[in-house]
């Protein structure tokens, strides 16, 4: 898992932008025109990849079949919210917490508990071997911030594919097929994906939209590091997508 994670942060930007650049360095010398070559398009990339004009097509990608769940009119006997990383050895909080992406994924789940009354599942394992599974994390935050105490912990999975193969296994003994499905709205294809291939009936209720339809402006052609991490972002998905077709398919 480790090194998957590993090759998975080289196949994106920065990482790959930076390897381009070291490749074209070193050929130079032999392979001038070559070499050289990569060092643009190393920059180029770079730049494309920093604009938030570009950020913006590439999270309406993801976004574009993902809508807000309605008031009403879904059926579900659960809601399920996924991990979205650990803030490490927080000072204030005396050790690990939930990231700012969890955070946003809990406070939606929050809401939606106390508007429907759902019992609800929290997932996520320890990716890197950490003694505290993500999914306690956000119990405690549930617990402390929001005075909500979920039905089910699981603590298991170190991705998002896992995170369906264990949710469906705790679901089943307590009989639930159908779930509210809660993670960020750029995410919401590719964990739907995971759950539904396993055989869990979900319902998206995505949270955090990155996409928006307003008009353009100049700040959308000016890189910035924000727009460089939205870029990133997005390739995981889409990256990550593939990859679960690949290998997970007709599990």
């Amino acid at each position: 898992m480790l090194v998957a994670k590993l090759v998975g942060l080289l196949l994106l930007p920065p990482g790959f932008i930076v390897l381009i650049a070291l490749l074209g360095l070193a050929m130079r010398r032999r392979w001038p025109f070559v070499g050289g070559g990569l060092v643009i398009l190393a920059i180029g990339a770079l730049a494309a990849l920093s604009l938030p004009v570009t950020a913006r097509q590439l999270m309406s990608g993801l976004e574009a079949e993902i809508k807000p769940l309605p008031a009403d009119g879904w059926q579900a006997e659960a809601i399920v919210v996924l991990g979205g990383g650990r803030l490490a050895a927080a000072p204030e909080y005396r050790g690990d917490t939930v990231s700012a992406a969890t955070l946003q994924r809990l406070r939606y789940a929050a809401r939606l508990q106390r508007v429907t009354r759902l019992p609800l599942l929290v997932s996520g394992g320890s990716v890197f071997g950490e003694t505290i599974p993500e999914a306690e994390l956000m119990r405690q935050a549930l617990a402390e911030d929001f005075h909500i105490e979920p039905k089910w912990i699981e603590g298991q999975s170190r991705n998002t594919y896992e995170n369906a193969v264990h949710t469906k296994t705790i679901l089943e003994a307590s009989g639930v097929r159908r779930v509210l499905l809660v993670t960020h709205a750029s995410h919401m294809m590719r964990a739907q994906w995971a759950f539904r291939s396993v055989g869990l009936e979900t319902q998206a209720a995505p949270t955090t939209f990155e996409s928006t339809n307003s008009g353009y402006d100049v700040f959308d052609f000016i890189p910035n590091a924000y727009a460089l991490s939205r870029n990133s972002q997005a390739l995981h998905e889409f990256i990550g997508l593939g990859w679960y077709k690949v290998r997970y398919a007709g599990r």
